[in-house]
């Protein structure tokens, strides 16, 4: 009688601790879609001219290296960037592809890498790199997003956007 509680007792044992290893797993993969969904909004955000939604998404200490500088920017020159942006560019598509990411251990950080692929109708100037105005342009960058939780919500902190494209070029997909 005793061995036969101890088979019950152990067999009662693995499977808390199997029960224990599945809710992990599933609160990993909650955690990892909860990240995916705030970086999706961001750019949902973007596509949709949301200013408000798509700044909300970043941390007031966020931070990223400048494009072509030696220099960090700010949330706060988002902003700029944004005019910018949004006056040469006419996003009519964007589609946002997970690539890897990794969790800290308790689940309040992470570091995603994906792609995002933008459909955009530029209205810019003429540039030297086949840019012209009215035409339909695609291009995917890669990017890597240090993403933190604060107050239950996934905001980018820091990263890096590969400018490269690993197409090499915007691909024009439709003229005017």
């Amino acid at each position: 009688m005793a061995v036969l509680g101890l088979v019950l007792l152990s067999c009662n044992e693995n499977e808390k601790s199997t029960n224990t290893v599945d809710e992990e797993v599933l609160n990993h993969q909650q955690i990892e879609q909860e990240v995916w969904n705030a970086i999706e909004s961001r750019f949902k955000a973007w596509k949709d001219n949301d200013f408000d939604t798509y700044l909300a998404y970043y941390h007031p200490e966020w931070k990223r290296w400048a494009s072509g500088k030696d220099e960090l920017t700010t949330k706060e020159e988002i902003a700029g960037f944004w005019a910018i942006m949004k006056e040469q560019e006419e996003c009519i598509e964007m589609e946002v592809t997970p690539i890897s990411i990794r969790l800290s251990n308790d689940g309040r950080s992470a570091i995603a890498h994906y792609t995002h692929t933008e459909t955009f109708i530029y209205q810019g100037e003429d540039k030297p790199d086949g840019r012209t105005k009215g035409n339909t342009f695609k291009g995917t960058l890669r990017w890597s997003d240090f993403m933190i939780k604060e107050n239950e919500k996934w905001l980018v902190i820091g990263g890096h956007r590969d400018m490269s494209m690993p197409e090499g070029k915007l691909i024009q997909v439709k003229a005017k």
